[in-house]
């Protein structure tokens, strides 16, 4: 199995999140979603998480949702969530992991950026630095947000990259 590339219609689906909401992907709801599926025990994601926080962060107030997708129980995903200080919703995958399978996961953290259409703009499996910075640029330049503030600093001591 591969993930879906981008280009792909991203399949639909609804899930609750930890917070009890209900939230639905559809084709043309009007904003492009972040979604990044994620297991609480994955080496790769607990290094992965803490900078997607800090993205969301620089990104606020734009018309840009960010879900975590979680292969755990909705406790197991709370703890997480609040170890790591998460303030984007967490929406674990129902039982044998129809969303997940659905697109395509072999590995985690897997991330697709969904256009406001409903087509995956972006796939990346695992830790890429560049990736990342490459996001983090695109958003600034998509939603004309000022600053030019590098996604990472020399203190994160962040690899630039680990497979998922």
């Amino acid at each position: 199995m591969s993930p879906l590339k981008a280009g792909t219609k991203a399949p639909e689906f609804t899930l609750t999140g930890i917070d009890g909401t209900s939230r639905s992907l559809s084709h043309g709801d009007g904003e492009p979603t972040l979604l990044t599926f994620f297991k609480n025990t994955c080496p790769t994601c607990l290094l992965t998480f803490p900078f997607l926080q800090r993205l969301h962060e620089r990104v606020a107030g734009a018309p840009l949702r960010f879900w975590g997708i979680s292969q755990d129980s909705v406790a197991e995903t709370r703890v997480f969530g609040e170890e790591f200080g998460l303030t984007f919703p967490l929406l674990p995958d129902d039982p044998g992991y129809p969303v997940s399978n659905a697109y395509g996961l072999a590995n985690v953290p897997t991330l697709f950026l969904v256009d406001a259409g409903g087509t995956i703009a972006l796939t990346t499996v695992g830790f890429s630095r560049a990736d990342l910075e490459a996001l983090a640029t695109e958003f600034r330049r998509r939603f004309r947000i000022p600053g030019v503030t590098p996604l990472f600093v020399e203190a994160d001591n962040a690899p630039v990259m680990r497979p998922g």
